[in-house]
């Protein structure tokens, strides 16, 4: 439960920090690229995670990798426009918190 806890509050301080980076529509004024090129770049990492956790005969979990991907996707497409406050991450939160349960039942069953 404290480890959850540790997890969670990480992960709101990255999104809150990562909103007030990219809130004025601008991502990081040294990098080159689109707005979106982060979220891009995720959405790879997760098709990668989706394939593995299939080959591993696991596709409950790589299932829901693709759906993360895919919203990852769309908020590319979203910040290339300078659209953030239209990108919706209400998905995306419900999806990890059933991605922590999923795998910490995986490592259960395999411990």
């Amino acid at each position: 439960m404290i480890r959850k806890t540790i997890m969670l509050l990480g992960l709101a301080t990255a999104v809150a920090w990562g909103a007030n980076v990219y809130a004025d529509g601008k991502g990081n004024p040294g990098k080159k690229g689109k707005g979106g090129d982060d979220f891009r770049n995720t959405a790879v990492e997760y098709d990668g995670k989706a394939q593995r956790y299939r080959q591993k005969g696991n596709p409950d979990i790589a299932s829901v990798y693709v759906r993360m991907a895919a919203i990852k996707r769309h908020a590319a497409k979203l910040a290339d426009q300078g659209r953030w406050d239209n990108i919706d991450w209400s998905e995306y939160h419900q999806l990890e918190e059933k991605l922590s349960g999923m795998h910490n039942k995986h490592k259960k069953k395999y411990n």
